[in-house]
């Protein structure tokens, strides 16, 4: 009967050490609730946040990974610094999964509101390496612009970047490669 008790006791500490709520992860981490703009799962026990930080004013990306007896939050530095004159911003972040894998996070701010889709290619070749991006309808803040980002978790060999805004029709209103010039 002893051994039952200490079995049923082991076991209830072992469950309340398991993950936390990912709230109480962002708040041990310094990242207050009201800043935090996403949080999507990018796959099985990992999420993708992208938060304001307040010591930068610039929009971070960060991964939470749930392990089996306890989560952590990677902040991946950097940061989006927004620029409103553009029709759309963006920043990429990597990140070192394990040993060789990386995990791109590519984000920002949509500025022109004819602008419904947004198409990432990261290789010479175009029909292998693009990718959409997803669009967040924020239903509160819109002040910044709509947000949007992409997650690639596959081996890029030469990256070039080209990010394509485009409209309903599809036609391209924004290039990051033709902005540069």
């Amino acid at each position: 009967m002893k051994f039952f008790v200490l079995l049923a006791g082991m076991l209830f500490l072992i469950r309340s050490c398991g993950p936390q709520d990912i709230d109480t992860i962002l708040s041990e981490k310094g990242i207050p609730p009201e800043q935090v703009k996403l949080v999507t799962t990018i796959e099985p026990r990992t999420q993708l946040v992208l938060y304001q930080d307040l010591t930068t004013n610039n929009l971070t990306p960060a991964l939470i990974q749930q392990k089996l007896w306890f989560s952590e939050l990677d902040k991946l530095g950097g940061g989006l610094h927004d620029n409103p004159a553009e029709p759309l911003s963006s920043h990429i972040s990597g990140y070192e999964k394990s040993k060789g894998k990386m995990i791109y996070i590519i984000y920002g701010y949509l500025h022109n509101a004819d602008i419904t889709q947004v198409n990432i290619r990261y290789e010479p070749d175009p029909a292998s390496a693009q990718v959409e991006a997803e669009i967040v309808e924020s239903s509160s803040d819109q002040s910044s612009g709509r947000l949007w980002y992409a997650v690639i978790q596959q081996p890029i060999h030469e990256m070039i970047w080209d990010i394509k805004g485009l409209n309903d029709e599809g036609h391209m209103i924004y290039s990051s490669l033709h902005s540069e010039d």
